[in-house]
């Protein structure tokens, strides 16, 4: 098992928009921060509202997507399925 220590306050390196997504009455985009690590790229998954006046926040995910490069972040992100994705976006709050 590998932990990296990441300080999510400051900027990502990358933000790439992944793919749109209907749920919960309104749209989301749905996009990938990427960040440089130690030993590579980490990078997780943030839900914006698309709606305005919105009740929803932003939400983001916990890092979970690995890679050599920003490209293989950014490429996982793109092979999650949309039901996937639901499900992430639900299990955020």
């Amino acid at each position: 098992m590998r932990f990296e220590l990441l300080d999510l306050q400051t900027a990502p390196e990358e933000t790439a928009t992944i793919r749109r997504l209907s749920a919960l009455g309104i749209h989301w985009r749905v996009g990938v921060e990427a960040y440089r690590g130690i030993t590579g790229w980490i990078g997780r998954l943030i839900f914006e509202p698309q709606a305005p006046g919105t009740r929803y926040a932003v939400r983001r995910g916990p890092v979970t997507l690995h890679g050599r490069t920003q490209a293989e972040i950014i490429a996982a992100a793109h092979d999650l399925d949309e039901r996937r994705l639901r499900e992430l976006l639900y299990s955020l709050g």
